[in-house]
């Protein structure tokens, strides 16, 4: 079966097909929800494997279940002769079969919640859908991944947030900072099969930022953030701090990113995270490394690690790095991070990119029925946690709160000068032990 003999004619209206034309290299589309984003993403995939069959491309969607219910549904469901050609163990469309010598190449199917299933792919075409979802890491890898063949992407999506589809897509579009991008926007109600009765039952159902988000395609901050006291004026510039204390929190990963996240106290309390470590496929040996050179580079020895990971923990210790038993407690680490924000005494660096951009995705389950104890969604949350590992554990003045898994307190004492002590002293015991053993 030949690409014509498949095709089938499909009509798109107005900034879809200015969209769907455009010769740039990155084109992004946000747009509000059921306003023909995916029907377009799905079209111009198509088109991009029908006139580069011998290359490879990539359809790829932020999670698995978008990618298999939402992404590929709508794929095969406007191209259904192609599914015969979908091999699902490889996660890949083959098309040697589509030319005449045998010669096609792949079309590979990724989640991003994984960015090493992106790593290691050539590509001289991708289909991004939903990425607004995605994380910052999993686009630079979509786009390292064309850094050869000068190939395009397309994303299409939601703006679930003012995140890296923000800050490193809209704003440089807007500023004409960056050429190879084209940005389309266009809201829910443009879409000619979209009911209008809906779109007015809503507006006045949900909030004007939540309605102007879901369906007018506008960057608003997303709902139910657990950091809402992190504002952009605790985004800083570089700037020279003098230290009093430093120290890092570290969150381990492989498949999924790991973190070191470094933290500077300056001589009026206020705390600065000035570097950030955010990669996928490193290693404890590699990831310890790492915070080597942070130990070199800042004089500092205070690590706060994933406490649920003791053989990590052990090889950092052996490494000469000294590591504190972390406080694991999530709801108390996070109370203590917004009571910092809300101080307007932490700041972030805004090379951090990839923790300002988890801090301002990292959100409560909207879905979870009242009377339920509510937890953050867990995903993207690597750099968070390891910022919350650090400041739940650090002895920090003027905090205030109740230690529920570790050292018990009474509620409303300063943490730094209450039982704390007795804790970090053991601490340094327990540090001693192993240096000597």
């Amino acid at each position: 079966m030949t690409f014509e003999k498949g095709a089938k004619r499909v009509k798109l209206f107005g900034l879809q097909g200015e969209a769907f034309k455009s010769d740039k290299q990155f084109i992004i589309v946000v747009c509000g929800s059921q306003s023909g984003k995916t029907f377009l993403g799905s079209t111009w995939a198509y088109q991009q494997l029908a006139q580069m069959p011998t290359k490879n491309g990539l359809i790829s969607a932020p999670t698995y279940k978008i990618l298999q219910q939402s992404t590929l549904d709508k794929f095969f469901s406007m191209h259904p002769w192609m599914r015969q050609y979908y091999k699902e163990q490889k996660q890949e469309i083959d098309l040697r079969e589509l030319t005449p010598n045998k010669d096609g190449g792949k079309v590979f199917i990724r989640s991003a919640d994984q960015p090493l299933g992106i790593e290691g792919m050539t590509i001289d075409w991708g289909w991004l859908d939903e990425y607004g979802q995605a994380s910052r890491l999993a686009w630079t890898v979509c786009k390292t991944r064309t850094s050869t063949t000068g190939g395009r992407l397309m994303v299409t999506t939601t703006p679930y947030a003012l995140n890296w589809l923000y800050e490193d897509c809209y704003k440089p579009w807007k500023s004409g900072d960056d050429p190879r991008i084209d940005f389309y926007s266009w809201n829910s109600i443009t879409n000619p099969h979209f009911k209008k009765e809906h779109y007015e039952a809503e507006q006045k159902a949900l909030s004007k930022e939540e309605f102007g988000r879901r369906y007018e395609g506008q960057f608003t901050r997303m709902a139910g953030l657990v950091y809402q006291d992190f504002t952009p004026d605790l985004i800083s510039d570089w700037k020279k701090i003098e230290p009093v204390e430093a120290f890092a929190g570290v969150d381990f990963g492989y498949t999924h990113p790991a973190a070191v996240i470094v933290v500077l106290k300056d001589k009026d309390d206020h705390y600065w995270v000035t570097d950030e470590f955010y990669e996928s496929g490193k290693d404890i040996n590699e990831l310890r490394d790492v915070c080597q050179l942070y130990k070199k580079k800042y004089g500092f020895n205070i690590w706060y690690p994933d406490p649920s990971r003791p053989d990590s923990i052990l090889l950092m210790k052996r490494g000469g790095l000294a590591c504190r038993d972390s406080i694991r407690d999530v709801a108390f680490g996070i109370d203590r991070v917004r009571q910092l924000f809300r101080q307007k005494r932490l700041h972030i660096f805004k090379t951090c990119t990839n923790l300002i951009d988890e801090l301002e995705t990292y959100h409560y389950d909207e879905n979870v029925e009242k009377g339920i104890k509510e937890e953050p969604v867990k995903e993207k949350d690597d750099a968070c946690d390891a910022l919350r590992y650090a400041i739940a554990t650090h002895p920090i003045e003027g905090l205030k709160g109740e230690i529920v898994g570790g050292v018990q307190k009474q509620k409303g004492v300063s943490i730094h000068s209450f039982d704390i002590n007795k804790y970090y002293n053991e601490q340094d015991q327990d540090e001693d032990a192993w240096k000597h053993s």
